[in-house]
């Protein structure tokens, strides 16, 4: 019985296995015509190897340019282009030197401030900083002998003619432009910044702020050299001011006196008084004609200039104003060449 039973399944079982071979079979043929392709006949030429299999191969390099430079669908935007450096034919004075433009444009650096006391950019370069400089040192001229007094009348009677005034500027400004830009956007050196001190160079925006502010005082000296010229009462008033600070002298002189021998020092010390309050008010005259002429420029430097031309025109007193002129000229061409600069690098 169960050996009847065990053939029975048996047989179910390959039935069923029978029926899905069919249907297999049956949907694979069903899904696609079946693909038949004529054989092709081999040729009945000889086939040949390459010819590199007998000779052998013998690479030939190449020496064409590659483009290995990355591609990208949306080019990539162009830094826009440095300042062009002009090349400047660079000739050289025998008595005022080259030295004369690095003194300068190292003096124009260190005064200048980044950010200055009062939170904006500033500089502490002022005329007289500029005229002691080079009077006391002389840098950049050359002089021979030991005796100063002598060295500098020599500079002063040849630079400070018309003339010579208009040559050096010609010959220099160029240069002074080109090394103070250079200066201060590729030498490293102390700046005053806000609270701080540090090394390092000016920006470009930096720069530009520099050489608006030289050039504000620029105008401001060629103002007042130009009041000097025009207005002769300026150098009168300056020769009356060092009489009046002379009497001051005197006066104070007989007041000490007064006070070591134990006299009365009521006629002496009104005296004293009287003598500056007469010399102040000569310096106050001073001040206001050449204020007429650079209202924004500051006092001390007005007056200071004056007693300068005063000092120049003793000797001649004509060919001397005329260098004025031809001074203030020179400066106000420099104060435009700096103020374009300046536009250029904004």
């Amino acid at each position: 019985m169960h050996q009847r039973q065990k053939a029975a399944i048996l047989f179910g079982c390959a039935v069923a296995l029978a029926a899905g071979a069919y249907l297999i079979l049956s949907r694979s043929a069903s899904e696609g015509p079946a693909v038949r392709q004529e054989v092709a006949t081999p040729s009945d030429k000889n086939a040949t190897a390459p010819a590199w299999v007998n000779t052998g191969q013998s690479p030939t390099p190449d020496y064409s340019a590659i483009d290995a430079m990355a591609r990208n669908a949306t080019p990539a935007e162009e830094p826009a282009p440095d300042m062009p450096r002009q090349a400047i034919e660079i000739r050289e004075d025998g008595t005022v030197t080259l030295t004369f433009v690095e003194t300068l444009t190292d003096s124009l650096l260190a005064g200048f401030q980044p950010v200055g006391s009062r939170g904006a950019p500033a500089t502490t370069i002022t005329i007289k900083s500029l005229n002691l400089l080079f009077g006391q040192e002389l840098s950049g001229f050359s002089v021979s002998g030991d005796d100063l007094g002598a060295s500098r009348r020599a500079v002063l009677d040849y630079v400070f003619t018309p003339g010579m005034i208009r040559m050096l500027h010609e010959l220099y400004a160029p240069v002074l432009m080109a090394h103070l830009v250079d200066s201060a956007t590729l030498d490293e050196r102390t700046y005053t910044v806000g609270d701080t001190i540090e090394e390092r160079t000016l920006t470009k925006a930096e720069t530009a702020i520099m050489l608006r502010l030289v050039a504000q005082r620029t105008e401001q000296t060629a103002s007042a050299l130009r009041a000097v010229n025009t207005d002769p009462a300026i150098t009168e008033l300056a020769g009356k001011y060092l009489g009046a600070a002379k009497a001051v002298e005197r006066a104070n002189l007989q007041l000490q006196q007064s006070i070591d021998t134990g006299r009365d020092t009521a006629e002496t010390g009104q005296r004293l008084k009287q003598a500056i309050l007469q010399r102040e008010q000569v310096r106050e005259s001073i001040i206001t004609r050449m204020r007429d002429a650079c209202p924004g420029c500051p006092d001390s430097d007005l007056f200071y200039l004056a007693q300068w031309s005063y000092r120049r025109v003793l000797t001649d007193p004509d060919k001397r104003t005329a260098a004025f002129a031809e001074a203030a000229d020179a400066l106000d061409d420099l104060a435009k060449r700096m103020r374009d600069r300046s536009a250029q690098l904004e």
